[in-house]
């Protein structure tokens, strides 16, 4: 027999509701992969990504909501490195709903500037111009993964991404924007998912 759910929002434990709601509450986008999510037989509360097949228990109360004690999703464990801030930029290429580190973010700023020196090196070493065929590539190649995780920093630090547009806004918005990226997260879960680990 199926179980009820219960998930997270804001901290607050949602539920119990049936598999059947829960379901279309997946369809529309209110429980994604990093909502927290519970049920009977499960020890904790588990981003729904890595939820699995839950033995039987018996009826009772969901744990309180412990956001730093819930485990890290293994594919993401390593996406404060310098190598994993990269992976995690392109496996969530267009990603503009969660959130983001300090560190993800600023390690993939330093690749987004390697990436484009190497890149004009190659065009001029090729004969192209500083703005040849391969830094071109390159920058369309960064350009949604640049916006998507500068999104999920401000998303990180409680704004909402729509902050992204002082980017229009020449050296006033850009300061204040990188003022922005330099703020510690916001501590525990907020509307745009739990607190990523650093």
């Amino acid at each position: 027999m199926a179980k009820d759910w219960y998930y997270a929002v804001e901290g607050n434990s949602v539920g119990p509701v049936s598999p059947e709601e829960f379901d279309a509450l997946i369809d529309s986008g209110t429980i994604r992969s990093d909502t927290l999510v519970w049920q009977e037989g499960m020890e904790d509360w588990l981003p729904l990504g890595r939820t699995g097949a839950t033995t039987s228990a018996s009826a009772m109360p969901p744990p309180s909501i412990d956001p730093h004690a819930v485990s890290e999703d293994p594919a993401r464990a390593d996406a404060n490195t310098f190598l994993g801030a990269l992976k995690d930029a392109f496996a969530r290429y267009v990603d503009f709903r969660t959130r983001s580190t300090r560190s993800q973010f600023w390690w993939f700023v330093l690749w987004s500037i390697i990436l484009g020196i190497a890149a004009s090196i190659l065009d001029a070493l090729l004969g192209m111009g500083e703005m040849g065929a391969i830094n071109a590539l390159v920058s369309l190649v960064l350009f949604l993964p640049t916006i998507a995780v500068a999104v999920r920093r401000l998303h990180d630090t409680g704004r909402s991404g729509w902050w992204y547009l002082l980017i229009l806004i020449p050296i006033v918005g850009w300061i204040i924007l990188i003022v922005f990226y330099c703020q510690r997260s916001v501590e525990g879960p907020n509307k745009w998912g739990p607190e990523p680990r650093h």
